[in-house]
């Protein structure tokens, strides 16, 4: 992706809510299934009870994920010799694929699979590292060996599930996930698949971490979402916890006038109606005066047209935090909504109908993340229905 990146109703690349020629396009993708595996709650119904917001507890250190057992979701053999966190993937697309409910047989070459990640095999390569420097060649472990590359964790999903439309992994610290959910939604848009599992994988992050993370990080989780076409979801009559109307990629300038500028127009690119809530995961400690000025600069945005903004500070799950705030939003959304009513997420949508919305942006928000370097990403996502 370039460094600056739209998709948007004013692309030709995507399709939005947000007024004016766009307001009338069909959404990137319609977010149907949601596999959370992580301290925060594993599976939907723990997630949307967490007290806690996607940030953790107090406390510091590297916190185990000490609430997932492998054999519960896995079964009893195949996964002993891989990596917890490919245990964690496996176990989050299980969920999500099953929260989608009855899928439709799929050839192989039509789903696909995006994730996130910035230390799936961070323990595994510094174990090598140390295995070569005491002993050389023969130290190293034959079974940990196939697992050192940051890729293979998404190819073990792909294996396990026949999902071949593509494969791919991205790295940018904090803002993979976003970026994996935005990747995967423009690809629905193309037609390189129907279907696309996206989100984010985190494995034991370096101590260094805590100066972005906060002093307190997750040793492992994963938050994958299943997306498909909305016509694939219109068609199978498919609950629906939101739509990914638009996003935008942005790289913020050390300069705080022009970071200012450029916050603004990602904001400004997503719609011409602006959404009616804004949420933020931003870095902390050596990160934290961009991450503030980047606030300060939200809120101006939404103070001026409306809008709530809420923050997460910290990264425990490092980039699978934001995604988890994501997920956890639309489950909240999914429960709130009024029962039988047929264009709110988390109902079914008839196949062959037209849902009406709401009102423009009145359900929509707009989920960002900022990371230590100046990565921004935000998604558009609307959760009444309105843009299938």
């Amino acid at each position: 992706m370039n460094a600056n990146t739209d998709v948007n109703a004013n692309t030709d690349m995507s399709a939005g809510r947000g007024g004016g020629s766009g307001a009338d396009a069909a959404p990137l993708a319609a977010i149907t299934g949601i596999g959370p595996v992580s301290r925060v709650g594993i599976g939907v119904a723990q997630l949307a009870e967490a007290s806690l917001p996607c940030g953790g507890d107090t406390g510091s250190g590297i916190r185990e994920l000490d609430n997932f057992d492998p054999a519960e979701h896995l079964g009893k053999r195949g996964w002993k010799f891989l990596p917890p966190v490919t245990r964690a993937a496996l176990a989050a697309v299980r969920l999500a694929l099953a929260d989608a409910g009855e899928l439709p047989e799929r050839s192989p070459e039509r789903t696909g699979v995006v994730i996130g990640t910035n230390f799936a095999v961070s323990e595994i390569v510094d174990r090598i590292d140390r295995a070569l420097l005491e002993n050389g060649i023969p130290g190293i472990s034959a079974v940990e060996c196939p697992n050192f590359s940051v890729n293979v964790p998404a190819s073990q999903v792909s294996i396990a599930h026949r999902m071949k439309a593509f494969n791919v992994t991205l790295s940018n610290l904090l803002t993979a996930g976003y970026e994996a959910l935005l990747v995967g939604g423009r690809s629905l848009r193309a037609g390189r698949a129907d279907a696309v599992l996206a989100g984010a994988i985190e494995g034991r992050p370096p101590a260094a971490l805590h100066t972005v993370a906060g002093t307190s990080v997750d040793a492992a989780g994963a938050c994958l979402l299943h997306l498909e076409t909305p016509q694939a979801a219109r068609e199978r009559g498919a609950r629906v916890y939101g739509w990914l109307t638009g996003g935008a990629r942005r790289v913020l300038a050390s300069d705080a006038g022009l970071a200012r500028g450029t916050l603004v127009s990602a904001l400004d690119s997503l719609g011409d109606v602006p959404p009616a809530s804004v949420h933020l995961c931003l870095p902390v400690g050596e990160a934290e005066v961009a991450a503030l000025r980047a606030e300060e600069d939200a809120r101006r945005w939404a103070d001026g047209c409306g809008a709530g903004v809420t923050v997460t500070r910290g990264a425990p799950q490092a980039t699978a935090t934001s995604v988890l705030a994501l997920a956890r939003h639309l489950v909240r959304e999914s429960s709130a909504a009024p029962a039988g009513t047929a264009v709110a997420a988390g109902t079914a949508v008839a196949a062959g109908t037209a849902a009406v919305p709401h009102g423009p942006g009145e359900d929509d928000a707009v989920f960002g993340v900022l990371g230590p370097q100046g990565h921004l990403v935000l998604l558009r996502v609307a959760t009444d229905g309105g843009a299938a």
